[in-house]
């Protein structure tokens, strides 16, 4: 196809729903990416850390599985899907959170990309597709509908 023939067609406008969607995603991650990475420089500049951040680092990258990141290290596996709520003032609780508000900010993306189906596109049937995926990861983030993680 030439240049004049690609310049001649219009581009497609985007439906507003995915752009609400897409903004917040945008900013969300961003600003969870901001909050984990303050997380870590606080892991690595704390001396009495309970975890050397380069031994979990290595363990991570070597692909092994979570009960063997955590053996030998001197501290027990954090209990509950949650735990970095009381520990928001270590690194690693920040640094968790961060990643934990990454993964939650799929959630008001998608309920906001369905008010916007069903009040200004008319589109109800993908609003309640919506809404039915806003369900299942709120689920899943509650712990409902369990990780399969060991």
């Amino acid at each position: 196809m030439s240049q004049e023939n690609q310049s001649n067609e219009q581009r497609p406008a985007i439906p507003l729903a995915g752009v609400v969607y897409g903004d917040t995603i945008y900013w969300g991650t961003i600003l969870s990416a901001l909050i984990a990475l303050i997380g870590q420089v606080v892991s690595f500049l704390t001396p009495d850390s309970k975890i050397s951040p380069a031994i979990m680092l290595s363990r991570i990258w070597e692909g092994k599985e979570v009960s063997e990141i955590w053996a030998g290290t001197g501290v027990d596996r954090p209990s509950g899907e949650h735990w970095y709520l009381s520990h928001l003032t270590t690194g690693e609780g920040l640094a968790m959170f961060g990643m934990a508000l990454g993964v939650f900010v799929v959630i008001p993306a998608i309920l906001a990309s369905a008010w916007v189906m069903f009040t200004r596109e008319k589109w109800p049937f993908y609003g309640v597709l919506a809404i039915i995926a806003a369900l299942v990861t709120v689920g899943s983030f509650l712990g409902i509908i369990p990780m399969p993680v060991a």
